[in-house]
């Protein structure tokens, strides 16, 4: 709920409303006094001498004391010496004030000759801008802290999200590179030329379009399907793959490279040990709302070469919903020990 106070421009709003409302509220409300309407009613409160007398009370004693709070006691006593001497100076300087009120009342407020100097009902107004002017300061030293702390937190979750996509894309690379290594050796000229064609998009979408914040999901969707149509060339019809997408996509926009370590990971390990392996990826789109289902088969052997380094984008991908979509996503990963699904389903942006 702070996100929108650690914009500088809403901070100084609420501060000029605050002071506007605050001092308009305390000055302003005499005029409408029923006391100063009924003792001056020809002359109005304005013209009053009393009134006028007051206002320049005020402007002595309570204006500074509250500026003095929140400039000076709140940003720099409360939080280098803390609470005890916080008060103990506050303490003083309402006494202070309280003083200079009591001396104001005697010389030159000729109407209130019967004042007592030490009428400590004056005190009341001095103890009550204190409080406002404490819980002001206060407010606004707790919207600095949130808002550092959401910048840190920006900052950090900046820097993870790099961290993971490095991760990701190099040990792409390696598998798609061993499979170009797999066609040159074994199909003709033509394909190998397609093959790297195709490789090519693949490698411009990582290095540009993966460091932007969000992609037309359409860009996604087609880095995926030039992955599955390298595949296909790599196995040449000895894996079954289905590839579906359905409704409209316009309008949505993705964190790139997210889905990519679930359609990976039902190569890596839904093809060896595995007869007649398929593997199924299906898109749904609706209104926004993304159902991506990846399914394969899973083999009664392992590959310990492969499991040395298996998981690790799929641990990935795990960490980054969790940062990039806290809420807004659902994700269902079944093992029956024959079939490997995962299930995922995102509110995705959209743009107007």
């Amino acid at each position: 709920m702070w996100l929108a106070w650690n914009i500088p421009k809403t901070k100084l709003t609420f501060k000029v409303l605050f002071n506007l409302i605050l001092w308009g509220l305390w000055i302003g409300l005499p005029l409408i006094s029923p006391a100063h309407q009924d003792h001056h009613s020809e002359s109005g409160p304005i013209k009053d001498p009393e009134f006028s007398e007051h206002i320049w009370l005020e402007l002595l004693t309570i204006v500074p004391l509250f500026y003095i709070i929140t400039l000076l006691l709140v940003p720099i006593v409360f939080k280098r010496w803390g609470v005890f001497v916080y008060f103990g100076v506050l303490f003083l300087f309402i006494a202070l004030f309280f003083g200079i009120q009591s001396l104001y009342h005697i010389y030159y407020m000729p109407f209130d000759v019967h004042k007592e100097f030490f009428d400590f009902r004056g005190m009341f107004p001095l103890i009550m801008i204190s409080a406002i002017g404490s819980t002001y300061g206060l407010l606004l030293e707790f919207i600095d802290f949130e808002s550092k702390r959401e910048e840190r937190f920006s900052e950090q979750l900046k820097s993870e999200l790099s961290f993971l996509r490095s991760q990701i894309s190099p040990h792409f690379i390696f598998n798609i590179l061993n499979s170009i290594v797999y066609l040159i050796r074994t199909k003709a000229d033509k394909q190998a030329e397609d093959v790297t064609i195709r490789l090519s998009s693949l490698m411009r979408y990582m290095l540009y379009d993966s460091d932007q914040r969000m992609v037309p999901l359409e860009r996604e969707l087609e880095y995926l399907r030039n992955y599955i149509d390298l595949q296909r060339m790599r196995f040449d019809g000895d894996v079954a793959i289905d590839f579906q997408i359905n409704g409209a996509m316009r309008a949505c926009t993705i964190e790139p490279m997210l889905l990519i370590p679930f359609v990976e990971n039902a190569f890596k390990h839904g093809v060896s040990f595995v007869q007649n392996p398929t593997i199924n990826v299906n898109f749904s789109i609706d209104n926004g709302h993304l159902n991506f289902r990846v399914e394969n088969q899973i083999g009664q052997l392992k590959d310990e070469s492969k499991e040395a380094s298996s998981g690790i984008g799929m641990k990935n991908v795990l960490r980054r919903l969790e940062l990039l979509y806290p809420g807004k996503h659902h994700i269902d990963v079944t093992n029956t020990g024959e079939i490997f699904r995962v299930v995922l389903e995102i509110s995705l942006h959209q743009t107007k």
